[in-house]
């Protein structure tokens, strides 16, 4: 039962300790110590399954490094808030209807330059909010407008680290990932369309 719910003492950890990168890379590093003495193994060949692990991994953590450089040097130069501040004044030029599909598309295009959530939603929020209240967009549907793009954006952008790196583990290169996916990215563009086209109408207002 111990080793059954491992990912149980990261959830706990960072809940109830603060934990975050560092100590949950240390956990995983005992656990693997652990998990390789109970199934037999010495030291010598639980290291060199932490290297063939590690050299798997290598390239993924290149472009996990890569894709938050691109991240880093745009938000220490300050472009981010510029090109966002830029976008929301000319979605403001719109119908109210067609305001909210803009904040839409807007929030996809900003997936590419802020891949974090959170991020994302720091940097644009605050512009989008009072946005939305001049230009009689509800705060519902511009946060709905937010969650449906980040949604699909994040799992088509190179500079998603954590996408990347998962392409890369799996063996899939971006190109034939972008292939497979954009049939159902249009598909779900469409539908997260008529939502807000729908939310914006009934005036939502959760």
């Amino acid at each position: 039962m111990k080793f059954k719910f491992p990912n149980l003492r990261h959830v706990y950890g960072v809940l109830a300790k603060g934990w975050f990168m560092l100590e949950m890379a240390g956990l995983f590093i005992i656990m693997g110590i652990v998990v390789g003495l109970v199934a037999g193994l010495n030291l010598t060949e639980i290291c060199e399954g932490f290297n063939d692990g590690f050299r798997e991994v290598l390239v993924g953590a290149m472009i996990v490094g890569v894709a938050r450089a691109v991240a880093v040097v745009m938000e220490d130069g300050q472009v981010m808030d510029t090109i966002v501040h830029s976008l929301g004044n000319l979605v403001g030029d719109f119908p109210a209807v067609f305001s909210a599909l803009g904040m839409f598309i807007v929030q996809i295009l900003c997936s590419l330059l802020i891949p974090s959530g959170s991020g994302q939603a720091l940097v644009t929020m605050p512009i989008m909010a009072p946005l939305a209240d001049i230009i009689g967009v509800t705060r519902q549907t511009a946060v709905l407008a937010f969650q449906l793009a980040d949604g699909i954006g994040n799992i088509l952008y190179p500079t998603s680290g954590y996408f990347m790196a998962t392409l890369a583990l799996a063996g899939v290169a971006w190109q034939k990932w972008v292939r497979f996916y954009m049939p159902l990215f249009f598909i779900w563009f469409l539908l997260s369309g008529a939502f807000l086209v729908i939310a914006q109408i009934i005036h939502w207002n959760g």
